[in-house]
């Protein structure tokens, strides 16, 4: 099996385990675009203005505003005045929207338990060192 097909095995293997997760949580009511913008915001790691949202998601202002509106309607951010500029709101995720987070680190930490549990101790510590440093050369700067 080549990278490719071990690569796209992995990427089912996670989304099935998602898929599954979120059925049971009912987070499958999420479309990915949706749930790219809750990321970019719970990557952030603080509540961030409109204008950071956008930047991240490379989107106009209007386009991630109408998301925002979509996705404070449904219960996964929360808008607040900033302390800064009483003018300035800032988005946050809510508990539902860091529920999906908690959701996600339970789905890799069982994916990494199961590979722990096939590979010797020297395997897995070098297909975490390959990967870390896959990781360092394919990140997105958020």
């Amino acid at each position: 099996m080549d990278l490719e097909e071990s690569l796209r095995c992995l990427q089912w293997h996670m989304w099935f385990r998602w898929r599954e997760e979120s059925r049971r949580s009912g987070s499958m009511e999420l479309t990915p675009n949706e749930l790219d913008y809750l990321y970019a915001l719970l990557g952030a790691g603080r509540p961030i203005r409109l204008g950071e949202l956008a930047a991240r998601m490379q989107v106009t202002p209007a386009s991630a505003s109408t998301m925002v509106r979509k996705l404070e309607a449904r219960g996964y951010i929360s808008r607040s005045a900033s302390g800064e500029d009483a003018r300035s709101v800032l988005l946050a995720p809510t508990p539902k929207c860091q529920a999906l987070e908690a959701e996600e680190q339970t789905i890799y930490a069982d994916t990494a338990s199961r590979l722990a549990a096939m590979l010797e101790p020297q395997e897995l510590a070098e297909l975490s060192r390959l990967l870390a440093k896959a990781r360092g050369n394919l990140t997105t700067d958020f």
